[in-house]
């Protein structure tokens, strides 16, 4: 068994490298750069702070441990996160399949029989004999990949790895700005929640107040059912932003990976930042190399010239050189004797004849999939821009809302205060003060829902920029 490996390493090498060196070129048509309108602008038209761009992980803006520990959890324990990571770990799997026919197949086929013939048929004194035989044969095949078939379909099967770890991006992305805005939003409810009751509250005694007026004579009805109604109004909108919390943390916790009825701890809403940072755009043609749905359609583009390589090479003939070694023998004691040593080496070709025509329009069809990929991928960069350029828009005239939503709550505000002093004074009765009180939690409410829109709209804009990649690619699990 030795024996026969020594003897055969070197015409196995010797058959690897001259299949490698008469490999010839690919027939794959070069990548030309794709021209993307507004791709060479210096900045985003948004963009107002003119600095450069930097990846960070963007949710630690809103400094609160909470929201940091829950993202690293839900990036670590979501589905989602598992199955994205497991399904890229078949990816590399495959790709190391694709990469096998480009080695030569080596095969040891070790075999032995022993049999019985009567001899009764053909000789009349009868009698038998019996036969031994044993085989010990090493042998290798290996295709030329003379027009590069075998690289590209193994090249292609690495631009699906890379497409799966740019998916594991925009899952990773993805699950980050879900969790991010599940949270403020429910942070914001359980602000509601509290600011309605205290609004309840006092609907409840201007009720009371108003009644008794009305039963005294004071009032007339239209004024109680009024008050009536208001209250009523009230409750149903506290009977809202409770479901809208509780729906909201069954969320989060599905979208984590747990018991849906596992309790969420959120910073009080009105710690939030209330004008979270704008982060600068940078370049359109940087957002073409840092989103990954832009990577991605890059990476397809590359696949379907692969395709034209493939395609073209199906119309060229293929060879394949077999070499075998080794041994036959009728005596096991003298299988490996130089006198049972027995070699072969075959060559075939095949060429395709009669399928021609399919084959050549398989080549044109590659060709229409290339002109399609490319399309997409303007397509794709495109709406990254218009992206950015949306979020950038909605983020300005959120925060210019937002400031004008706070003047109006200063003023509500002295409102309040100066309709408290002046019931406690004596001077008017308890229903402009209550008026005056519910007006300004209303208007609390509206801030902090402006303030939350503020919040989503940082998300967008993190994600439109592709911003925190460098931090989602942590959690890999595999």
């Amino acid at each position: 068994m030795r024996k026969l490996f020594c003897r055969t390493k070197l015409s196995l090498l010797a058959f690897a490298v001259g299949g490698i060196l008469m490999a010839g070129c690919s027939l794959t048509p070069s990548p030309k750069k794709i021209e993307i309108p507004g791709g060479s602008a210096r900045i985003f038209a948004g963009d107002k702070s003119g600095s450069r761009f930097h990846s960070t992980a963007w949710w630690t803006e809103f400094h609160d441990e909470n929201l940091n520990q829950l993202v690293e959890n839900v990036l670590r324990n979501a589905p989602d996160a598992k199955a994205v990571l497991a399904r890229l770990a078949a990816f590399r799997e495959q790709a190391k399949i694709a990469g096998a026919p480009l080695l030569p197949t080596v095969n040891l086929d070790a075999n032995g029989s022993r049999s019985k013939t009567n001899l009764g048929t053909f000789l009349p004194q009868g009698g038998s004999f019996t036969n031994n035989s044993f085989g010990l044969q090493l042998s290798a095949s290996y295709q030329l990949d003379l027009w590069g078939k075998l690289r590209n379909s193994a090249k292609s099967a690495q631009l699906a790895l890379l497409e799966g770890e740019q998916n594991r991006n925009v899952v990773f992305q993805t699950l980050a700005a879900n969790t991010v805005t599940l949270y403020a939003e429910l942070s914001e409810a359980r602000h509601e929640v509290k600011l309605r009751n205290n609004a309840l509250a006092a609907a409840s005694n201007l009720e009371q107040s108003v009644k008794a007026s009305y039963l005294s004579g004071t009032l007339p009805i239209n004024t109680y059912l009024n008050t009536k109604q208001q209250l009523i109004s009230t409750r149903q909108a506290l009977s809202l932003a409770k479901n809208r919390a509780n729906a909201l943390e069954i969320s989060l916790n599905a979208l984590a990976g747990r018991d849906v009825h596992t309790s969420v701890r959120t910073a009080d809403f009105t710690t939030f930042p209330s004008k979270p940072a704008l982060v600068p755009a940078g370049l359109p043609s940087e957002l073409l190399n840092r989103r990954p749905d832009i990577r991605t359609a890059g990476l397809k583009v590359q696949a379907s010239l692969l395709q034209v390589g493939i395609a073209r090479a199906a119309l060229l003939p293929s060879i394949t050189l077999t070499v075998q070694k080794g041994y036959k023998s009728n005596d096991l004691s003298q299988l490996v004797d130089s006198s049972s040593s027995i070699w072969t080496l075959m060559g075939g070709i095949v060429q395709p004849l009669f399928n021609r025509g399919a084959k050549r329009a398989a080549v044109r069809q590659a060709h229409r999939n290339v002109e399609a990929t490319i399309a997409d991928y303007r397509k794709t960069a495109l709406n990254a821009f218009k992206e950015v350029e949306t979020a950038l828009s909605s983020f300005a005239d959120t925060r210019t809302r937002l400031k004008l939503e706070r003047e109006n709550v200063a003023s509500e505000k002295i409102k309040n205060e100066q309709a408290k002093a002046a019931y406690l004074s004596g001077t008017i009765g308890i229903q402009p003060f209550i008026s005056a009180h519910l007006a300004y939690l209303n208007r609390l409410i509206a801030r902090d829902q402006i303030a939350l829109s503020m919040i989503q709209n940082r998300v967008r804009l993190a994600t439109a920029l592709g911003d925190g990649l460098t931090d989602t690619k942590r959690p890999r699990g595999n």
